[in-house]
């Protein structure tokens, strides 16, 4: 599958050296990604990677292979799934509150959480981002960083220059590796290694696009960027450096399927892989059904040299020697019918393997405990990730808190996730208590 990520140093070099070595921990789980890539990328990535996803067929030259790729259109089923979890777990808004009953600084509801990147998202906004891209690849992180400046004398003045700590979104691919502070399962990590691509001027209207690599530790960090120094042995140079002010490495991770710290499994990867297939399969069915609806001239007693087959309504077969002509269609429709059967099929297991509250409702009717043990798994994985939401924001909060010398706020994620209809007969039994005053209207 491809993963521009993953990039092996050169022969020469000492891999151990390389800050933009991939640990092995990371190349394992990029195994699961490609299906989720192709999902994310769309048609257009799964078209410019096709021969990893759509086989050639024995025989077929490029050309046709290539018209018959054309055809290929990626249903967003997986995409729309995650969008539509996501939705349901932030549909209210995330509450923050004063811990231990204390007054919360506006400034976290007046100033930060309006702007909680520095690039104007809110934090609602932000926190979908993230909890969609946990949700496809398994985990995603938010990297808690302040600018890099002289320390303001006092935090009215670090307000005035506009300082303060602000969120960066790390998706799962982004991380390279990372080590523990002691040889110990039980110890904290004591370095991150980041995969960045920024934005640099160039020139007086330019710019260009640089990789670097941020470095974490508990008590420094380092931004390496590749670059010709003589002085250096490496073409991989420290372009800025510093001490880390909070401790420990600002990293806060939200995980939707964790095997273990910053290993996760994408919870997706089944309905993915269906996607695929069913893209693979509808391809296929579009591309004969743009063959079998041209009817085919066929003439003979023409002696024509070129022997490609022409697919429109202007092109024919030449056929020697006795003269004669007539149009060729497709007599039986059972293959296209079949095809068709096995696309519906594989959008039902598709819906099946999904969240069940986000699909289509059964029309019958069903019994309170069969809804109840339909909605076991999916109850489960919206759980799990809004659970960790909660507590990767709450962490994020904090290291932003000691940054700015703030107390930080609690942070809370309603956890409602029931959005069963009512049927006419619930309807009425709640009308009926609360016309008997056993519940009251608000209930």
């Amino acid at each position: 599958m491809p993963a521009e990520v993953l990039r092996e140093p050169p022969a020469e070099r000492n891999p151990g050296d390389d800050p933009s070595w991939v640990a092995a921990p990371v190349l394992e789980m990029s195994r699961n990604w490609g299906p989720i890539d192709a999902m994310v990328g769309g048609t257009d990535y799964l078209r410019r990677n096709a021969e990893f996803f759509i086989p050639q067929n024995p025989k077929e030259d490029d050309g046709a292979y290539r018209r018959r790729v054309a055809h290929a259109v990626v249903s967003p089923f997986t995409i729309r799934l995650a969008e539509q979890a996501v939705g349901l777990i932030l549909r209210k808004a995330i509450t923050l509150e004063g811990e231990d009953g204390k007054d919360l600084d506006p400034f976290w509801e007046e100033v930060f959480c309006k702007d909680v990147d520095g690039q104007g998202t809110d934090l609602e906004e932000y926190a979908r981002k993230l909890a969609f891209s946990a949700l496809l690849w398994g985990h995603s992180a938010t990297l808690v960083d302040f600018p890099a400046t002289e320390p303001a004398a006092n935090l009215q003045v670090e307000r005035e220059l506009g300082l303060r700590p602000y969120f960066i979104e790390v998706n799962a691919r982004q991380i390279l590796g990372w080590r523990r502070a002691q040889d110990n399962p039980l110890s904290p990590l004591g370095q991150v290694r980041i995969d960045e691509w920024v934005n640099a001027p160039l020139g007086e209207f330019g710019d260009q696009t640089i990789r670097q690599i941020r470095v974490l530790e508990n008590d420094r960090y380092r931004v390496y960027r590749r670059g010709q120094l003589a002085e250096q042995t490496s073409d991989w140079y420290v372009c800025e450096e510093g001490p880390n002010a909070v401790g420990e490495i600002p990293l806060a991770v939200t995980y939707s399927a964790k095997v273990s710290e910053l290993i996760s499994k994408p919870p997706l990867l089944p309905i993915a892989n269906i996607n695929i297939l069913h893209t693979v399969r509808q391809c296929d069915l579009n591309h004969a059904l743009t063959v079998a609806a041209l009817p085919i001239l066929v003439l003979q007693g023409f002696d024509d040299q070129d022997n490609e087959i022409g697919l429109s309504a202007n092109s024919a077969i030449l056929l020697p020697p006795e003269g004669s002509a007539s149009y060729v269609e497709p007599v039986g429709q059972g293959s296209f019918d079949a095809q068709s059967a096995f696309i519906q099929e594989l959008e039902a297991q598709m819906s099946n393997l999904g969240i069940s509250t986000i699909f289509n409702q059964l029309n019958q009717a069903e019994t309170a405990e069969s809804k109840k043990l339909s909605r076991t798994d999916s109850d489960s994985l919206l759980a799990v990730l809004s659970k960790n939401l909660e507590a990767s924001l709450q962490q994020a909060f904090e290291l932003a808190a000691k940054f700015n010398g703030l107390e930080p706020p609690k942070v809370s994620i309603d956890r409602d996730l029931d959005l069963q209809q009512l049927d006419g007969a619930q309807v009425g039994q709640y009308l009926q208590l609360w016309q008997n005053g056993a519940i009251t209207h608000e209930t």
